[in-house]
């Protein structure tokens, strides 16, 4: 059986949910989503899936929503580690697998809010599968056994569609 690269998973994960994803109007039309214990605000109405998903040889459940708009991708994702202590190495390879999926050319750590352990904030310049260029900004957070990954993509992200996203994410 061949399988993809870890590099190209993610991005496969990304594509089946914006191939899941209904028709959104051209506008940004944000609106409250809620995933497990965190809430953000979605510039349109989101879909869900669940995949299975090999983190650090480790498989894990990951919960999805997510909705486009034009070029851009908005999404928020969730997995759930057995233990609190095994979240921060599973969100640093959420964190690893993210930034192979884009190809990242450029990482632009940002301040936010959280500490380095427990939230991670980034924005990057990176390419496509098809080899275009893509930017993407990425939030992780922790929250006892859960991990969380919030994040944009669209050829070139503007304050506009990334400050409501993530700006506005709360764990509740």
């Amino acid at each position: 059986m061949n399988r993809l690269p870890s590099c190209c998973r993610h991005w496969s994960l990304a594509a089946s949910l914006a191939l899941c994803l209904a028709a959104c109007a051209p506008s940004l039309n944000w609106r409250s989503v809620q995933l497990g214990h965190l809430s953000t605000l979605l510039p349109c109405k989101p879909d869900t899936a669940t995949r299975q998903v090999a983190l650090a040889d480790t498989r894990y459940a990951m919960e999805m929503a997510g909705c486009q708009v034009g070029d851009a991708l908005f999404a928020i994702s969730r997995i759930q580690v057995a233990d609190a202590a095994q979240a921060p190495a599973a969100m640093a390879a959420l964190r690893s697998a993210s930034l192979a999926q884009v190809q990242a050319s450029a990482v632009h750590p940002l301040a936010n809010s959280g500490n380095a352990q427990t939230s991670f904030d980034v924005l990057v310049d990176g390419k496509r599968p098809d080899g275009t260029p893509v930017q993407a900004r990425f939030q992780w957070k922790l929250f006892a056994t859960e991990v969380y990954q919030i994040a944009a993509y669209a050829t070139h992200l503007g304050p506009e569609q990334t400050e409501p996203l993530l700006g506005e994410a709360r764990i509740r």
